[in-house]
């Protein structure tokens, strides 16, 4: 793999875009959290899981373009298998979220974990440059927050 690989540097935007990707994160749970309107709330919330299922298969394109530069014909495929698993989980959990959103959390979070873990592995294998593994951990991290907050925002626990 490339040299650049090797840096941890971070670049500033790609620190700046990951925070920024937060806030839909943390201000639909916060929203959904605080309307007094139900409907509203009850949209808010898918809006989130979708966000989330959509960041999810975001992740999966990212291990797909890391998977373009292999030169090994076997890590390569492995990699391009892994990479579509992100959106092949994110897609059905966001629909489960209409009848049990703890299961689908519970499916995100899993899922964001996971990815999480695949990208440390490509970090540690030199396929991914080093500061992308510290900036997933971070941001893996407070996705699971904004979770947690989504969860225990939930007006009427009955639902879930």
């Amino acid at each position: 793999m490339s040299d650049s690989f090797k840096t941890d540097t971070m670049p500033a935007s790609a620190l700046l875009l990951g925070v920024g990707g937060l806030i839909p994160f943390f201000g639909l749970a916060l929203w959904q959290g605080t309307s007094v309107d139900e409907l509203l709330a009850d949209r808010l919330t898918m809006a989130y899981v979708f966000y989330a299922a959509s960041i999810l298969s975001f992740l999966g394109g990212i291990g797909w373009g890391l998977a373009m530069s292999e030169r090994d014909p076997l890590q390569r495929g492995l990699s391009f298998g892994v990479s579509i698993v992100p959106a092949l989980i994110g897609w059905p959990a966001a629909f489960i979220n209409v009848q049990n959103l703890g299961f689908s959390l519970g499916i995100l979070a899993a899922a964001f974990v996971l990815q999480g873990a695949w990208d440390w592995h490509l970090v540690n294998r030199a396929r991914a440059p080093r500061w992308f593994g510290t900036l997933r951990l971070g941001l893996t991290v407070a996705v699971i927050a904004s979770m947690t907050l989504l969860w225990f925002t939930q007006t009427d626990f009955s639902a879930l």
